[in-house]
């Protein structure tokens, strides 16, 4: 840190200050403190990201792109794996900086790509870049939720390792999730919610969807998941199942292997 006084008050000041001013991002050694400004910031662009790639940390202002290009730099220069831990208290922003993360390494993979001279042939295709974008709508469907504390409350932890190539292309990933709680499933706190999927299957985003699957009564009639609060201030469960429904697509999941899905939950 570069504080003169280094104690609680100090510190204590320095991040209200630089949050009144919208600047949520602090280094303090190596830690990166984030504020969450429970609002979006125009922080998170494409041009945005390209302008922290390939810079040191002492050459941009304190920011989450910073970080993920410090360890990519690393990686490529070190040849060692490098690790990113986000932590938090519930509702502290630890979904959404994972998922700027995750943006940010498909962003630079994919410069990576076309500095190399991959062309997509046939016009857009679906890259695996993309892929691991839109893994994000399909993990906080299943295992997001409401709580009386956050919203889109991550009720599971996760591990992700994105694996390069030696000219720093993303060559795939995978994810480890661990602690799912399970009986929200069957049992909601007041003020609470169950898993996103449940609404956003009842909404009206395929009004057929629900005949397909039996859903004819009212959602208050089903106890599972009416046992709290139907709707979230903020979230629209059917723009919400439009991008779970395309993020399914886009994973390559075929319309069959859908609705597989789909039928497991509304049993």
């Amino acid at each position: 840190s570069n504080l003169s006084f280094l104690n609680d008050a100090s510190v204590l000041h320095n991040l209200r200050s630089r949050y009144k001013a919208m600047l949520i991002y602090t280094y303090s050694g190596l830690f990166c403190v984030v504020i969450n400004p429970y609002k979006r910031l125009p922080i998170y662009t494409d041009s945005v990201a390209r302008m922290f790639m390939g810079k040191r940390k002492t050459e941009m202002p304190p920011h989450l792109f910073s970080v993920s290009d410090e360890a990519y730099r690393n990686m490529l220069i070190d040849h060692e794996n490098q690790s990113m831990l986000i932590t938090g208290e519930s509702g502290a922003g630890k979904t959404e900086n994972t998922k700027k993360v995750i943006a940010y390494f498909a962003a630079v993979g994919a410069k990576q790509s076309e500095a190399e001279g991959i062309a997509q042939e046939g016009g857009k295709q679906v890259t695996l870049e993309d892929q691991i974008v839109q893994t994000n709508p399909i993990l906080e469907a299943f295992g997001n939720a409401k709580t009386v504390r956050n919203n889109n409350s991550s009720r599971f932890g996760k591990f992700i390792r994105i694996h390069f190539s030696k000219l720093g292309r993303v060559a795939s990933c995978d994810i480890e999730h661990y602690l799912l709680e399970k009986s929200r499933v069957i049992r909601q706190a007041p003020g609470e919610r169950c898993y996103h999927i449940f609404y956003q299957i009842y909404s009206n985003y395929k009004p057929e969807l629900k005949k397909i699957l039996l859903l004819d009564k009212p959602i208050k009639d089903y106890w599972f998941v009416a046992q709290a609060e139907l709707t979230v201030d903020g979230i629209d469960d059917v723009e919400e199942m439009k991008a779970s429904d395309e993020a399914f697509t886009i994973l390559g999941f075929s319309e069959e292997e859908k609705m597989d899905c789909y039928r497991l939950m509304s049993a």
